[in-house]
């Protein structure tokens, strides 16, 4: 990867991403280069794009920062949902504590794993960390609709360790010479930030998002649910 394209995609996200930054402004892009041999071009900024990396094996990756901290928000309701149980359990003594420590532990995995793999979605959407199912499918429906509209595929990534998660658009570059690679990048840059924008629509009107944008989550929201629920009914 030369210099020069890395040089010129630098400039050409700082000019296209300076006026896209919340909360804290806008900080340019800079270049990084790794043991790996990984390249990266990055902000420390709030943009919808944040990150452009060159992986050692060709692939080239496109990707927005956080759109939803999912494990630690299913984490958080289930340890509420514990709560009475924690109670019983410290008049017990710390024998019992820690049995109900445990199977918090079991219950929160197993629900990150469904997370992860939209499994049990049935069961998932009746429980009080339902948003952040419904959120994930949200982000699902977004990039299949970007990936057909722009050409190009825009997908979730999940961090499995901390079941953070992105949207990312990846190629691979490894045949093609860098005039490509950069008409490849550039498009991928514009569907992910329309993508990220109406993933962030999911909490609410405020940064990038639209009235109408948040509306639209909302009725896929009300719709999901209603699915759901007339799954459940039909089987009892």
């Amino acid at each position: 990867m030369s210099q020069a394209l890395l040089e010129k995609l630098r400039d050409y996200l700082n000019e296209r991403l300076k006026d896209e930054a919340l909360y804290f402004g806008f900080k340019p892009f800079e270049i990084a280069k790794y043991q790996t041999g990984d390249l990266t071009v990055f902000t420390e900024s709030m943009t919808p794009v944040r990150f452009v990396e060159f992986r050692a094996d060709g692939m080239i990756a496109v990707e927005s920062g956080l759109v939803d901290k999912g494990g630690d928000y299913i984490g958080e309701c289930l340890v509420k949902s514990y709560r009475h149980r924690f109670e019983k359990a410290e008049a017990k003594g710390m024998e019992e504590e820690e049995k109900v420590w445990k199977a918090l532990g079991e219950e929160k995995k197993k629900v990150r794993e469904d997370y992860i793999n939209r499994r049990n979605l049935e069961k998932h959407l009746k429980k009080s960390y339902k948003e952040a199912f419904i959120r994930l499918l949200w982000f699902d429906d977004v990039c299949r609709r970007i990936s057909e509209e722009y050409g190009v595929e825009v997908k979730v990534r999940i961090d499995e360790i901390d079941y953070d998660s992105g949207l990312i658009s990846e190629f691979d570059g490894s045949n093609m010479d860098e005039e490509k690679k950069f008409e490849e990048i550039k498009k991928r840059v514009e569907a992910v930030i329309v993508a990220c924008k109406l993933a962030q629509s999911a909490y609410g009107t405020y940064g990038w998002a639209s009235e109408e944008n948040h509306k639209k989550y909302l009725e896929f929201r009300k719709a999901l649910l209603e699915k759901y629920a007339s799954k459940s009914a039909k089987k009892t």
